[in-house]
Formats: C-alpha cells, sequence, structure tokens
C-alpha cells in the first residue's frame, strides 16, 4: 500500500531550501548553469503526491519567484503553471523511468519552463539571450537525481 501522508513539514522544508539555492549570489561566470532548484523541487512533490500538490502550488512558487527576483508578476506563475499540468499529466509514466530517462524529460520540462520566461521577458523588452537558457535546463537534468535522493532522506527523516 502506497503511503498517501504527506510530511508538510518536509515540504516547506524543501521548498526552503530551494529557494535559499535558488537566488544565491554567483559569480557571472556560472550563473548560466545555476539549476532551477524550485522547479525541480515541484516536480517531485507533484511527482510523490499529484492528489496533493498540484497547479495551485505552481501558481504560489511562481508568485514567490516573481517577487523574489523582481521579474514581471505573472511570468513565473504561468510557466510554473504549465510545469505542473505537464508533470500532472505524465506522473504515472514518469515515475516508471529510470533515473537516466528521468533526467532527460526534466531537461524538456525545465527548458519549456525557461522558454516560456525568456520570450515572455524579451516580448516585454528585456535582453534576448538566445538559446543559453538551455544550460541551465541542461544543469538541472544533471541536478535530478541529487534532487530526489536529498529530498527522499528528507522525507524519510522527518516521518
Amino acid at each position: 500500500m502506497a503511503q498517501t501522508r504527506v510530511s508538510w513539514l518536509a515540504v516547506f522544508l524543501s521548498f526552503l531550501f530551494a529557494a535559499v539555492l535558488e537566488f544565491l549570489v554567483l559569480p557571472d561566470s556560472v550563473l548560466f548553469i545555476r539549476p532551477e532548484w524550485l522547479v525541480l523541487t515541484m516536480v517531485y512533490w507533484l511527482l510523490r503526491h499529484p492528489e496533493k500538490i498540484g497547479i495551485m502550488t505552481g501558481c504560489v512558487v511562481g508568485l514567490l519567484m516573481d517577487v523574489m527576483s523582481g521579474s514581471y508578476l505573472g511570468i513565473h506563475i504561468l510557466s510554473l503553471s504549465l510545469v505542473s499540468y505537464l508533470v500532472l499529466t505524465m506522473h504515472r509514466r514518469f515515475k516508471m523511468f529510470p533515473i537516466l530517462q528521468q533526467s532527460f524529460v526534466i531537461f524538456f520540462i525545465v527548458g519549456i519552463q525557461l522558454m516560456v520566461v525568456y520570450t515572455l521577458r524579451s516580448s516585454l523588452g528585456g535582453v534576448d539571450s538566445g538559446l543559453s537558457y538551455l544550460w541551465i535546463a541542461l544543469s538541472s537534468a544533471i541536478f535530478w537525481p541529487i534532487i530526489l535522493i536529498f529530498t527522499d532522506r528528507l522525507v524519510f527523516a522527518l516521518r
């Protein structure tokens, strides 16, 4: 029998830790390879508890990202709602994939999220960055197994 009880403390702590990692000030030389920590954490919780964590969580995390990054209000809300929808529609298949294939799917999910963010920013008058966001998507795919292991251990410790 699968455990359906959600440790809300584990959810809060994992999102808090991801927010701290997301908004660390890094030098410009490594900024382009920083993973999308909040997106990865949200995908993890969408996969583990799709009945409790949903599109509304994506809206709240997107609002948090919009406010903390100082970007236009609604850009991250839209992109994370889209990510939530994509993950929820394929969460049963996604859980059965091996880790390497999950990382490949994460590359595309984070790439779509970043494409939405950068397209909206450039259309609203921001600087066009080309396809450099694919490096961020690649680093997110590389860090996906680490997020998976770390958050699983956090959930087990707080059970």
